[in-house]
């Protein structure tokens, strides 16, 4: 599944120590500007994210949007790169985002329905795909925890 993602779900799945093993299962493609918003301005504050999805971008593990055009902010970058390029969803739990990308029939994934995704496909055990679920939940809100949850709990 070829994803593009937003710098809040990028910072969730790292936090959660998730990076990996999400860009191990998916093509994960990120803006340029996106790249600045997790990236340059992470290492400026010094935030350990930051560095580790650095060392992706040059492992070649998350790749770059080059573009001709540089877009104001991330939001922007997704809907137009979304619309050129072939990808399957954009990976969001913005809910302001998540409204846009509906009223433009983009589709888009929460960074917990990742996980679930793979264990429908049964890539990944229920008991893992529970592990990784529970790794994410401080970063995610109790809603989409407890959805994914419950959803994990029925089919997996």
């Amino acid at each position: 599944m070829r994803l593009l993602m937003d710098a809040d779900s990028l910072i969730k799945i790292t936090k959660a120590g998730l990076k990996e093993f999400v860009v191990s299962h998916y093509s994960i493609f990120i803006p340029k500007i996106v790249e600045i918003e997790v990236v340059d301005y992470g290492i400026i504050k010094k935030m350990p994210d930051a560095f580790l999805v650095k060392e992706n971008i040059t492992r070649k593990k998350i790749s770059v949007l080059r573009t001709k055009k540089n877009y104001p902010d991330g939001d922007t970058a997704l809907q137009k790169e979304f619309s050129k390029k072939k990808f399957d969803a954009v990976s969001t739990d913005d809910s302001k985002l998540i409204r846009f990308l509906g009223s433009q029939n983009i589709p888009y994934i929460l960074p917990a329905v990742l996980i679930y995704k793979l264990g429908i496909e049964k890539k990944i055990s229920p008991k893992e795909g529970s592990r990784h679920l529970s790794r994410l939940k401080p970063f995610i809100s109790p809603e989409e925890f407890s959805t994914v949850k419950m959803l994990m709990e029925r089919r997996l």
